[in-house]
């Protein structure tokens, strides 16, 4: 099967983007020929580099929808950039066209083109929650733009996780063309796990009895990147021999390194490539969002084996984190003796990683998209 998968080009480091690397990367290895259509922006230059491993990239002059000013609205009325669009697609003439979105207002101009394109369509959208629930402004001008889009979109919309296709059938109405598949992560040889281990604890300074609690993110506001340090603090001031290292880079670096630097307990590093050496010397997850689809973050920490301890807001979203492979970090001490007991975390990081492999593996995820892409051609 030709399968398009269609970037609305937030950003290459988001895990909604990089989603669409672990898709194709499945998809491929079950036969599929599959190519990237994203913006020729320079902030996806790194996503279509990572993806001519697998299959043909396609760049556009395609400006998404939070680099205009009026948002959505000038998403939603870009006939002419939709045409245009659309007959690029034409030129492909793919089986299918796979359309992947940030949130509800995004990329809505790509929606069109995909009705105006006549080939079988999907879509997937990470964060269902509306424009009013994340406090937006102008929210009931933007939830109504986006619903109107929806509805004349007729292709099946995909979330990732069973509570935000619920978010989406409250948004909507009771429709039966919205589905759940869960983000696949790659299964990581544990039997590596030891040795890697060993030798990042030692590149990062980090003693054999001390505690390393590790995050993966953008430092933006979503993912309360000052939470994190927050909780750093009452956690050091608990357990002393704790360490703590975030990775990943954001707009919000230079105020958090300055902060860390005065907790002296906390290090970040840049952006990485692959993080599944950083989680293979930690010892613990921490996840602080404020909001999430599915996060591949959490997912790729499952994969690692790793507990992870998780906000109660985000907790809540969360239904397949509970008490036998995660943490949650909020009022109470309950939190500080799970993590001071060796046990009893290798028994939540056990469960996590038999988690990951019964629901998010990369075959999980490109089985039920195979089903979806038959079902929307016929």
């Amino acid at each position: 099967m030709k399968i398009l998968l269609v970037s609305s080009s937030s950003g290459s480091r988001g895990g909604g983007e990089i989603y669409l690397l672990y898709l194709a990367r499945s998809l491929a290895r079950r036969g599929h020929q599959v190519t990237l259509w994203a913006s020729s922006h320079p902030r996806m230059d790194e996503l279509a580099a990572l993806f001519t491993e697998v299959g043909t990239v396609i760049r556009s002059e395609y400006t998404n929808t939070y680099d205009h000013r009026t948002r959505s609205l000038a998403s939603f009325l870009n006939f002419s950039g939709a045409a245009r669009i659309a007959d690029e697609w034409k030129a492909l003439r793919p089986d299918v066209i796979h359309v992947n979105k940030q949130n509800l207002e995004d990329g809505l101009d790509l929606l069109r083109a995909a009705t105006l394109s006549k080939f079988p369509s999907i879509c997937t959208i990470h964060l269902s929650q509306t424009a009013a629930y994340l406090k937006a402004s102008l929210a009931w001008l933007r939830d109504r733009i986006a619903r109107r889009a929806l509805e004349a979109y007729n292709g099946p919309l995909v979330c990732v996780l069973d509570e935000r296709a619920r978010d989406l059938q409250n948004f909507l109405g009771s429709n039966g063309r919205i589905h759940a598949v869960a983000n696949g992560v790659e299964l990581y040889d544990l039997g590596k796990k030891p040795a890697v281990r060993e030798s990042k604890r030692a590149e990062l300074s980090i003693a054999p009895n001390e505690l390393l609690i590790v995050a993966v993110g953008r430092l933006v506001p979503q993912k309360r990147p000052f939470v994190f340090l927050d909780l750093a603090e009452k956690i050091h001031a608990r357990l002393p021999h704790t360490r703590f290292v975030w990775v990943g880079d954001g707009a919000l670096s230079k105020e958090w390194d300055e902060r860390a630097a005065r907790l002296g307990c906390v290090r970040r590093v840049g952006w990485q490539r692959s993080v599944s050496e950083f989680l293979f010397a930690a010892d613990v997850f921490l996840h602080t969002a404020e909001f999430e689809g599915l996060p591949l973050a959490i997912l790729e920490a499952l994969s690692a084996g790793l507990p992870c301890a998780i906000t109660p807001n985000l907790l809540a979203e969360m239904p397949f984190l509970d008490a036998t492979n995660s943490i949650s970090i909020g009022e109470g001490a309950a939190w500080a003796e799970i993590l001071s007991e060796p046990a009893r975390r290798d028994a939540l990081g056990k469960n996590a990683r038999q988690l990951a492999e019964k629901c998010f593996s990369f075959d999980t995820m490109a089985a039920r998209y195979e089903t979806l892409y038959e079902e929307a051609r016929k």
